[in-house]
């Protein structure tokens, strides 16, 4: 067992990042620095809950189960302490020194309120009246002002001493059982071992090795070696039964998620408890929170910079009416923006993350929600060039001269007219690059644009440019208003006092600009 002298110096700093980067490290230490147990090493009967019998050796152990190698197929298998027979399970776990809670919690029905301010409260409403709602929650019962609800309240399931405390649990269930607890023999007895399981199960050693100790008593013959075992645990528990309340608690933060108070609460233990024969435990529940705390926080990042990303583009196109000062945010200052906002999103998974950590995580990402934003009617904003471009290599496939008189031959002069309209009209451009028409200016398209279409143009743009999202791929749909040729003909009968000749015109499309097309990303 470890000696305080070798409890890390560094413990009172693990309130903040400090966990998130320094914890595997100190975890990983800790485990080279400290022998286990070895697993076992003969071959052995591995008895599982449902029945199931596996011969083979124990590999590997940690508090979430066993790697078990099997005899008859040489496989190895991954198998969770919950699918053990429970006596074997509660021996061996015993025997690999796992005192610290599994995070298995006790679950009951309860009623989740949202306030208007976002906050969700869980518990159990045992009051009513013009003005409040009376919750029951383990710290007291407490009035929540109706005014303050977003809603009515919808059924959840919460962990039971969320709602109660360790001893109203315990008496409800002693109270359930009073029948089978009066009686003598084999019955008293399975009621007693009952009681004792479920005292067990919210961590009340005590009162479990009380009446395991009764179940032995009423009836020797009932589970013999169960009962040995669980009193033996129980006892064991039952003497640090402060010490492992602590870690039980910072191992229910783990699974609640609440990793700022967990992480508080890691830094107390051994200062607590320096001398503690648990600081083995505690170094192992250290290592445990810091690999759920970045599985969590490499699943909320993916989330996370999608949502303050969305935010924040639609924030700046609200005070940002300037064409050219919200293109130049999104091109120099969002990404930075979204890193913090990220950050602070963050700060229950892992307290005090800095945006490079968050940076980190966020290009380590693997899959990932596919999104897709569109710049709609401005996408000739872009430039030809951009708003054309694609993301996969075309094939470039060689295709034969139309048949005289088909459409495909008037689709291709066609196109050829536009060719050489849209080359007469560059050259046109450099001679009078100051003069451009109103219809062209994105100065004044982008103040008359409605703020949903610039909303969504600047998030695809953000996407596509920021460097910040992966692009997937690019889709084009034909602008609605020419279908997709960039030009309306239109035919004029001519006019004697104009001078000019009838026949057919090309009018560039007021709505693409010549584009033709609307463009949208794909990007996660």
């Amino acid at each position: 067992m470890r000696s305080p002298s070798h409890v890390p110096s560094h413990s009172r700093r693990l309130a903040g990042l400090a966990l998130f980067t320094m914890l595997l490290l100190s975890a990983a230490s800790s485990r080279a620095a400290t022998p286990q147990e070895s697993p076992s090493a003969e071959p052995m009967m591995l008895r599982l809950e449902s029945g199931d019998v596996l011969f083979g050796r124990i590999e590997e152990s940690d508090p979430d189960g066993v790697r078990f190698r099997r005899v008859d197929t040489e496989g190895v298998v991954e198998l969770p302490w919950s699918l053990v027979d429970p006596t074997q399970r509660d021996a061996l776990r015993l025997r690999f020194g796992y005192v610290e809670s599994d995070g298995v919690e006790e679950m009951v029905d309860a009623e989740k309120l949202v306030l208007t301010d976002g906050t969700e409260l869980f518990g159990i409403v045992v009051g009513r009246d013009d003005q409040y709602l009376w919750l029951k929650r383990a710290e007291g019962t407490i009035p929540v002002p109706r005014r303050s609800l977003a809603g009515a309240s919808t059924p959840a399931r919460v962990p039971a001493l969320d709602v109660y405390t360790r001893e109203e649990l315990y008496q409800k269930k002693a109270q359930e059982l009073a029948e089978g607890l009066a009686a003598s023999g084999r019955e008293g007895a399975e009621a007693c071992a009952e009681l004792a399981r479920y005292a067990e199960e919210i961590l009340d050693y005590a009162h479990a090795l009380e009446y395991f100790g009764r179940a032995k008593d009423l009836d020797p013959s009932f589970e013999p070696q169960a009962i040995e075992a669980a009193i033996a645990r129980t006892e064991e528990k039952a003497a640090l039964q402060e010490q492992v309340d602590l870690l039980a608690r910072i191992d229910l933060l783990r699974a609640r998620k609440r990793y700022d108070l967990a992480v508080e609460a890691l830094g107390t233990f051994p200062e607590l408890y320096p001398d503690s024969p648990l600081l083995e435990d505690w170094n192992k529940l250290r290592d445990r929170v810091a690999k759920h705390q970045e599985r969590d926080a490499r699943a909320e990042i993916t989330r996370s910079v999608y949502r303050e990303a969305t935010r924040l583009v639609r924030d700046a196109v609200k005070t940002k009416t300037n064409y050219e000062a919200l293109v130049s945010y999104l091109d120099d200052g969002l990404v930075e923006a979204v890193l913090e906002a990220t950050s602070k999103d963050l700060a229950r998974i892992a307290p005090g993350i800095t945006t490079d950590e968050v940076q980190r995580l966020w290009s380590e990402r693997k899959g990932g929600r596919v999104h897709q934003s569109s710049y709609g009617n401005g996408t000739w904003l872009l430039g030809k060039a951009r708003a054309l471009a694609t993301y996969e290599k075309e094939d470039e496939k060689k295709t034969e001269a139309p048949a005289a008189g088909s459409q495909a031959e008037a689709r291709a002069k066609l196109e050829q007219r536009i060719e050489r309209y849209l080359r007469n009209q560059e050259l046109s451009r450099s001679a009078n690059a100051s003069a451009g028409s109103d219809e062209e200016n994105p100065a004044k398209f982008w103040k008359e644009w409605d703020r949903a279409g610039r909303a969504q143009w600047a998030m695809a743009y953000f996407a596509e440019f920021s460097g910040l999202f992966r692009v997937e791929g690019v889709r084009f749909s034909n602008c609605r208003e020419c279908g997709g040729k960039g030009f309306r003909e239109i035919r004029f009968t001519g006019s004697a006092v104009a001078g000019s000749k009838a026949g057919d015109q090309l009018i560039p499309c007021p709505t693409c600009h010549t584009i033709g097309r609307v463009r949208r990303i794909r990007y996660r």
